[in-house]
């Protein structure tokens, strides 16, 4: 999820050096691991931290606020001899960290993000890669030229549920799947003057669900959305998706009067399958069972801020130590970040627009 708006609510070779950290075939999963993190707010505190503590041998070691009452809250939140300042880049420093997780609001995304990619320290960070369009694709490409391991915290797509209905669609539980959509509710309401579309600023967090469980990515996009507020972001969009013999689609409406939640639907030519992200549910039917059966298949409890915190970040610090790319790495956000400048250009055409490849 998003830091500023909506929070505060690859593989390298063995053997190779990342961030200060010795990456070994014989590693141990319970080796020390050193984090430092960027922005020591309300996020930092709520997710990070928890999520972090269950993790044995991961430690945070030194934190950088930009405000006198962010480092108080970090040299209370950590141990007396962690590094604290006010200057990020002091954190760069393989000497200092083995990885940096990054939590600052979306303006200083391009300059925080940025300059630990280009540091080659192992990274976790929030997108989108910065809060301007003009920025977005220099952004890939220091995305794509940074020699350390990568992370986008992008929490759903670590849930258990996701993965459950992944492997359900590989199996064909379902058949054929003709269609699938992802809805989002809630009431945080649009930032005003956006340079950035709802549809870009949502697509890495929501959309990757579901690329993950049809195992594909979209071809093109189409954009439709009312207006109201100034700016490009909107408190309703629809996207449609051509996935290539699959039609898809993302229907977020930030200013609803209902709860929070995500939904992911699919339909088959032999069934469906329905998920509740934030409850860990799933239900399904087919043809042989028209009944609906449900399961239970819950993300670690209690949610560190978000569902799917916990798993997110495990996957990272087991990165580091393994020196291994994750599910969320450059790749993967390369390709949403490409999938919300379609986005972009379907808004100022009105019509489909192509998903880019990155060459």
């Amino acid at each position: 999820m998003v830091v500023g708006l909506f929070k505060c609510i690859s593989q390298h070779d063995r053997g190779s050096r990342r961030g200060g950290l010795a990456y070994d075939v014989g590693m141990s999963e319970f080796a020390p691991i050193r984090l430092g993190i960027i922005g020591f707010g309300s996020w930092a505190i709520n997710a990070y931290l928890p999520s972090i503590a269950r993790i044995p041998g991961a430690e945070v070691v030194a934190a950088a606020g930009r405000s006198a009452a962010t480092q108080a809250a970090a040299r209370e939140a950590l141990d007396e001899n962690a590094l604290v300042t006010g200057d990020f880049r002091e954190l760069l420093d393989p000497d200092k960290i083995d990885a940096v997780m990054i939590a600052v609001t979306e303006d200083q995304h391009a300059q925080t993000i940025g300059a630990a990619l280009d540091s080659g320290i192992p990274v976790f960070y929030e997108p989108p890669l910065s809060d301007r369009r003009s920025e977005i694709q220099a952004e890939i490409d220091r995305l794509n030229a940074a020699t350390g391991m990568t992370h986008a915290d992008l929490e759903l797509s670590y849930l258990p549920v996701v993965d459950r209905a992944t492997a359900l669609i590989a199996d064909n539980a379902i058949g054929v799947v003709h269609t699938a959509s992802v809805t989002m509710t809630s009431g945080w309401g649009p930032v005003a003057d956006s340079d950035v579309s709802l549809a870009l600023q949502l697509i890495p967090w929501y959309v990757h669900p579901l690329n993950r469980v049809l195992g594909r990515e979209p071809l093109r996009v189409l954009v439709q959305e009312g207006s109201g507020v100034p700016g490009r972001m909107q408190s309703q969009t629809l996207v449609q998706f051509d996935y290539g013999r699959v039609w898809g689609r993302f229907d977020a409406n930030i200013e609803s009067v209902g709860e929070l939640g995500a939904n992911i639907a699919i339909n088959g030519r032999d069934g469906d399958i329905e998920l509740d992200l934030f409850r860990g549910t799933l239900r399904s039917r087919t043809r042989n069972h028209p009944e609906w059966a449900t399961e239970s298949v819950p993300a670690q409890q209690p949610h560190a801020g978000w569902p799917g915190m916990h798993e997110t970040v495990a996957a990272f610090v087991d990165g580091v130590r393994a020196g291994t790319a994750t599910r969320t790495d450059a790749s993967t956000v390369t390709g949403l970040q490409l999938t919300g400048l379609a986005a972009e250009e379907s808004i100022d055409s009105g019509t489909w627009a192509a998903v880019e490849k990155l060459a």
